[in-house]
């Protein structure tokens, strides 16, 4: 997509901690508590005020990684325009 728009571009903003644990087997709940805190921008890669970000995640299970990404982006003054998710793996999804 970046190649075929010029205003386009892939910012990599966020980190996850090394001390989130794989999150297979946790419930909705669990999944919150072990990624919170530990989402973070990455110094000099967020993108302009003015500009808006498209989230991509791989699989959406219960929600939480898009929710605790767009808490971190939001915090950090980010307008997050939406999410893609690939994959949804959402009970009944």
């Amino acid at each position: 997509l970046s190649g075929q728009c010029s205003d386009v571009r892939v910012a990599h903003s966020l980190r996850l901690d090394r001390r989130a644990r794989d999150s297979v087997g946790l419930d909705a709940a669990q999944r919150a508590a072990n990624l919170a805190g530990r989402v973070s921008t990455r110094s000099g890669r967020l993108p302009t005020a003015a500009g808006r970000v498209l989230i991509v995640d791989d699989v959406v299970t219960t929600g939480a990684t898009l929710r605790e990404c767009c808490a971190v982006l939001s915090a950090a003054g980010v307008r997050v325009a939406a999410a893609l998710v690939l994959c949804d793996a959402t009970p009944g999804g």
